[in-house]
């Protein structure tokens, strides 16, 4: 259909600095006309937007779509459709694929696999160093030139801090940045859950939040020292926010992300022994909720990344040392992140900030805007719909998320790439 128009939502743009009851006419895929009672007109199809907001669509620069080599657990078709059910229309996959993505060929197949599937922007991260394997980087200008949009060995941290200066140099030098998995493995060793009450009371190997603080300082300091930027995925204890804080004040180029389940949930999810509650780095305890959720308030954590991590059924019915860690996150970082506007850690602005707009600029994306003229990218959510997370309303091919039984306030209702309706619920 050439127009749609959408009636009566509440549009939030922290780009266009937007907050109002406003209508939206689509015309061919662009914004037309944006105004007070835009009235109907035949051969027009109208979304009646009434208690609901209408914002930029969602910008997630850390899912894991497991394509090449391990689309039994996600693939892009599924990873996509996950992705748009929760208002995205960018992701940025991470290279712990198999084969890594530390080849242009491999980083073109990634894009071009998404364009075919053609639900939303399916961009992918370059492996900094060969195999992942930290030792030797990788052609890091042929992997930006290919489409990489930046570099991570995500799933294992770069040990070597030689080496990651020498990334953070190079990867700086051409425009883009690098982003670690911090975590010190000498630390870590076969740690499962977070080091504290929990843990002890249940015999699992605790896994101390200081494997996670020592590798955010090192990041934040090779960056000072360089001048260079790093980003810190999936930010999650209370002394790396200080770390960072830090940092900041100091003039380093750091950035940093929160997962929704580390918004949300505590190591307490280990009290049935379910290795859904298996992440890494692992859940944390109530003060590091608290820490990272007035972080993301304040700006010094930039912005919200779910690290999407599906795994099949069989592997996380595993005992808790053999099974991977990671869990699905798409679908639920909306309402977690309202939930936070609700508990008035932030307003919806800042809300729509982190989960839209901040990470699309950090990749180098002009953000999403409502505005007249621009192609419509747009999520519509009803803020107060509540939901129960069930294996048949997940998109993902994986079911691996400890919210499955419990409800969720805010659903996304339409979302919109390239001009087009993509998802409807």
């Amino acid at each position: 259909m050439d127009h749609i128009l959408i009636k009566g939502g509440y549009v939030v743009d922290p780009i266009t600095n937007t907050s109002d009851y406003l209508d939206i006419l689509i015309e061919k895929g662009k914004i037309k006309k944006i105004g007070k009672d835009i009235k109907p007109f035949a051969g027009c199809q109208v979304i009646d937007a009434k208690d609901c907001i209408v914002s930029p669509s969602f910008t997630d620069i850390h899912v894991h779509f497991r394509d090449p080599g391990q689309t039994y657990k996600e693939d892009i078709r599924t990873g996509s459709m996950a992705a748009v059910a929760g208002g995205y229309t960018t992701v940025v996959c991470m290279p712990n694929t198999l084969p890594a993505l530390d080849d242009a060929s491999l980083i073109r197949y990634v894009i071009e696999k998404g364009e075919e599937v053609g639900l939303c922007r399916v961009l992918p991260a370059g492996a900094i160093t060969k195999g992942r394997r930290g030792k030797e980087l990788t052609e890091m200008s042929l992997l930006k030139d290919a489409g990489a949009v930046y570099f991570t060995d995500d799933g294992a941290p770069v040990m070597d801090s030689h080496i990651m200066r020498k990334a953070m140099e190079f990867a700086g030098s051409i425009g883009s940045f690098v982003a670690d998995h911090c975590e010190d493995l000498s630390l870590s060793k076969d740690g499962v859950a977070h080091e504290g009450e929990i843990a002890a009371a249940l015999g699992l190997p605790p896994l101390p939040p200081e494997a996670e603080d020592t590798m955010i300082a090192r990041d934040c300091v090779l960056s000072l020292h360089t001048g260079m930027p790093v980003h810190i995925c999936h930010l999650s204890t209370k002394v790396g926010v200080e770390i960072v804080t830090w940092a900041k004040a100091m003039g380093a180029k750091v950035t940093a992300e929160v997962t929704p389940h580390h918004l949300y949930l505590t190591d307490e999810e280990w009290l049935d022994f379910d290795c859904k509650a298996k992440v890494s780095p692992p859940l944390r305890e109530h003060e590091d909720i608290e820490a990272v959720r007035w972080a993301l308030a304040s700006g010094i954590i930039d912005f919200v990344a779910t690290d999407h991590a599906p795994h099949a059924h069989q592997e996380k019915m595993m005992e808790h040392h053999a099974c991977p860690p990671g869990m699905i996150g798409l679908q639920f970082a909306l309402p977690i992140v309202l939930e936070l506007v609700r508990k008035d850690y932030f307003d919806i602005n800042r809300a729509i900030e982190v989960l839209s707009t901040k990470p699309a600029e950090k990749i180098g994306l002009k953000p999403p805007q409502i505005k007249e003229g621009e192609v419509a990218e747009l999520t519509i959510f009803d803020p107060t719909e509540s939901w129960e997370v069930t294996e048949d309303v997940i998109y993902s091919k994986s079911k691996n998320t400890p919210l499955l039984g419990r409800k969720l306030i805010g659903k996304v209702k339409y979302t919109f790439y390239n001009g087009k309706i993509v998802y409807k619920d």
